[in-house]
């Protein structure tokens, strides 16, 4: 008898609208040197944003995953979601905890805005400006300022104006959960930050191997239906991060609140990707729906969100437990569990490595499962590393084997000892790359 096809969610075709960025990228062009470093160090890496090129087609694979009422992306047996923790890793800009912006006020301070902006009040009220629901300075004005402070090399005053030009051209319309939610099952445009977006969801993909290897000859869809969790990568910078947002005030959740509406997403649905261990299926109150709506149907609702940022619940490792990085079973039948309800946008696809073999709780014990998918990660990682010093020494190796060709005497002497060095170098990491694997053979068969 042959198989029932399976059931497909209804796919949607998006787009992403992003404001033309000609004039920013020139005025970036002009951060160099010294001045590159300290406009990092104040704003962050936000200007590389402006000069990535985004492939819609990962965007458009990763907003067909989209589960509306769980604000997240859930795959096969595994779920991804944006956090403030790791937008702030990649922006290479702290979080500070206290109230999000609001809204810009009635009554504006200008003093306020021409200090931050170097500019004079006067300046700021006389180009004051309201187009449709947004008010501010125009971007042409803004543009044009920042070039004269340039050509004056007033570099303090360019950098406040660069950035302020940026935030809201690019991180402004940062909306990504209102943005997705709003349009998802209806397709159409999308305005978010898709640099940064992409940028995240790439953060995860494997970058070597089979995945990487057929992208010419399967499509993303495809590539992306054979991902398990165990595809995934799960640490890289994410380990570093200590502390997490869980909720605000009342809510059991983050409530976001962006330039057009607010809502929220679930932290407790992240701690994997930030890389503490999801034990089992998050509460209902950790993920019932808290927040949506927009921000001028609703100042009262707008005020309580606000409200509520003023008690930030952070928790850290002490609460939140040691960093393994992995889910439980409990977890992963919970997630395909909702899979079988939600319903998954693409065919199923066989993966494109090996996977490694089921374990159930009640087989072996949940501690020394953990204990054994780390260190078998933690393998896998020594390796790559182990890998590129080992790339890196027979690189510089034969870099000394050309320039001893066009030296002699004291100085080719001195090379051939940088020759030899690296290749005692080179030896150690052998010995090192095959013990590792070893290791990992010997954590296998156990």
């Amino acid at each position: 008898m042959a198989a029932m096809p399976e059931l497909k969610r209804k796919t949607c075709t998006y787009n992403f609208h992003r404001e033309p960025l000609t004039s920013l990228i020139e005025l970036s062009n002009l951060v160099t040197g010294g001045n590159q470093k300290v406009f990092v160090d104040q704003y962050g890496d936000m200007l590389t944003l402006l000069k990535m090129v985004v492939d819609p087609v990962p965007l458009q694979t990763l907003l067909q995953c989209y589960d509306p009422e769980l604000r997240c992306f859930t795959f096969q047996d595994y779920q991804l979601e944006p956090t403030l923790e790791e937008y702030s890793i990649l922006m290479n800009v702290p979080i500070k905890y206290q109230v999000p912006f609001l809204d810009v006020p009635k009554e504006v301070d200008f003093k306020v805005i021409a200090r931050a902006l170097y500019l004079s009040i006067k300046e700021v009220s006389d180009n004051w400006r309201s187009s449709g629901d947004v008010v501010g300075l125009p971007l042409k004005y803004l543009v044009r300022m920042a070039k004269e402070e340039a050509k004056k090399g007033n570099w303090e005053a360019f950098n406040a104006q660069l950035a302020v030009l940026t935030y809201g051209a690019v991180l402004f319309p940062i909306d990504t959960y209102y943005a997705i939610h709003n349009r998802h099952g209806k397709g159409g445009a999308i305005r978010c930050c898709p640099p940064l977006l992409l940028r995240w969801f790439l953060s995860f993909l494997p970058t070597s191997g089979p995945f990487v290897d057929t992208q010419s000859t399967h499509k993303w869809t495809q590539r992306i239906m054979s991902l398990t969790s165990y595809d995934i990568k799960w640490q890289a910078y994410r380990m570093n991060m200590r502390n997490v947002i869980m909720s605000c005030g009342e809510f059991r959740n983050v409530p976001l609140i962006g330039t057009r509406g607010c809502i929220n997403y679930n932290s407790v649905l992240s701690l994997r990707q930030l890389g503490f261990v999801m034990n089992g299926r998050p509460l209902d109150a950790e993920i019932t729906e808290s927040v949506y709506f927009e921000k001028r149907s609703d100042p009262a609702r707008l005020e309580q969100v606000g409200r509520a940022w003023k008690t930030i619940g952070v928790k850290d490792g002490a609460v939140l437990g040691k960093k393994f990085a992995v889910a439980m079973p409990a977890y992963l039948d919970w997630v395909k569990k909702r899979v079988g309800t939600l319903l998954l946008p693409y065919d199923r696809m066989e993966p494109l490595q090996e996977q490694p073999p089921l374990i159930l709780s009640e087989n072996v014990p949940a501690e020394h499962y953990k204990q054994a998918l780390m260190e078998n990660r933690r393998l896998e990682e020594k390796e790559q590393d182990i890998q590129m010093k080992l790339y890196k020494a027979k690189v510089d190796k034969l870099n000394l084997a050309h320039q001893l060709k066009g030296m002699q005497g004291e100085d080719a002497s001195r090379l051939k000892s940088k020759k030899r060095s690296y290749e005692e170098i080179e030896t150690l990491l052998n010995k090192e790359h095959h013990e590792c694997l070893r290791l990992q053979r010997a954590e296998a068969n156990h």
